[in-house]
């Protein structure tokens, strides 16, 4: 009795009843075990591939959604939020009358010179003002980083930070910023 493919019986091609027995026994090959194996690999294999198959139009299901338009848009609107959000930070401290690094106070002339404009108008005279840590996100100070290096002369630029505004820093020397002291 010979075994095929799907697991059911036949009898075989062979004349005698001997015969039927031996072919059985004689060779592992010949049974029905070498094709049931086929079988079983085929299925497998057949598996693997329709999961690759799935893991790729998944993929390519990521890559156009991430290539849309939406998606785009929703990038570049959350990365705005982002800076808004430092930027609302960072002029609630100025408005606070407490000391924010330089390169805050770049940032915030750099993306909403509006936002720095109202902070230093309605700044509070602060006795004991606090000393504030970076509030710029990460990312945008290692990509800030390289630019500020070109820029060179600080300086003139941290001469202008204190409370005493803009028109202090001039280049006249100390003669101005001393009477500006005196009226505050």
């Amino acid at each position: 009795m010979k075994v095929n493919a799907a697991g059911g019986f036949f009898r075989g091609y062979g004349t005698s009843g001997l015969k039927e027995k031996n072919i059985g026994v004689s060779s592992p090959l010949a049974g029905g075990r070498g094709k049931s194996d086929q079988v079983t690999l085929s299925k497998q294999v057949l598996a693997v591939v329709q999961m690759q198959n799935r893991l790729k139009a998944i993929a390519q299901a990521k890559e156009d959604a991430q290539n849309s338009p939406e998606a785009q848009a929703l990038d570049s609107m959350r990365k705005m939020m982002e800076i808004q959000k430092a930027c609302n930070k960072i002029a609630a401290r100025i408005r606070a009358g407490d000391r924010v690094p330089l390169k805050d106070l770049r940032y915030l002339i750099k993306h909403d010179i509006r936002a720095y404009q109202m902070a230093m108008a309605s700044r509070k005279p602060n006795d004991d003002p606090k000393e504030w840590d970076s509030a710029i996100p990460k990312e945008d100070q290692e990509r800030e980083q390289p630019t500020e290096l070109s820029i060179g002369g600080t300086d003139q630029v941290q001469a202008t930070s204190g409370c005493e505004g803009l028109s202090g820093s001039s280049t006249s020397g100390a003669a101005g910023s001393g009477s500006s002291d005196g009226g505050m």
